[in-house]
């Protein structure tokens, strides 16, 4: 079964280009919704030469009984070379005002219909997701730099703020430290008031690397 289908791919591929690149980009890899804003913008712009439709949907990781925002307009058309703006209204305010909320905020390309001229040419619609997340008033003030308050003890790497951090390193004197891809994850989406346990045990000057609100890398010594 399995040769079977190598082949077919094999065949369809020789007579078909495969175009995977992205129209769509984002002016932004996460976007923070603080409480009190009416609506945040976020603006996508195509890459392309032709007019692509779109579709824009958020996904709850916590709650997936109630709707929290809305995005406007959720699904639109635009020309190629030209941006789409799209305005986020919250609309459910039950999250709590003790921690971060996260979500995904996913855009969906809709590839025009290929001509005659591209009927070899196999279209690809890609979904862009990248982290939305809602922040209380309270925690606002406090934000700035909070990854230096993580802690450890042996093995285990604790979060005690009410924020998500997104790391992408963890080095020992220096040294990074091997991770296998399910830590990885973890440490990418450190939740709030959480914990990971690292492959060994902390020592020594240890220090991360994270991503930022505005999307930069930034190294913190933590204790």
């Amino acid at each position: 079964m399995n040769k079977v289908i190598s082949i077919f791919i094999l065949l369809v591929s020789s007579f078909m280009s495969f175009n995977a690149l992205s129209a769509f980009t984002l002016n932004g890899t996460r976007f923070i919704y603080d409480e009190g804003r009416k609506n945040i913008a976020i603006e996508i712009t195509n890459n392309s030469d032709k007019t692509y439709g779109g579709q824009i949907w958020i996904e709850n990781l916590n709650d997936l009984n109630n709707v929290f925002f809305i995005p406007a307009p959720n699904l639109f058309k635009v020309s190629g070379g030209e941006k789409q703006l799209i305005r986020l209204l919250y609309v459910n305010d039950i999250l709590p005002k003790d921690k971060e909320s996260l979500f995904w905020l996913n855009v969906q390309e809709i590839p025009p219909v290929a001509s005659t001229d591209e009927s070899n040419v196999l279209a690809v619609a890609l979904n862009t997701q990248v982290k939305l997340i809602y922040r209380p008033k309270a925690l606002a003030a406090a934000r700035e730099e909070a990854e230096k308050n993580l802690t450890y003890r042996g093995s285990v790497l604790k979060n005690p703020t009410p924020y998500y951090f997104a790391i992408t390193k963890i080095a020992i004197n220096g040294t990074p430290l091997k991770l296998d891809k399910k830590t990885e994850q973890q440490i990418s989406l450190l939740a709030p008031f959480s914990e990971v346990t690292l492959p060994r045990a902390l020592s020594g000057k240890v220090s991360i690397e994270a991503i930022d609100d505005y999307g930069a890398q930034r190294t913190f010594d933590i204790q």
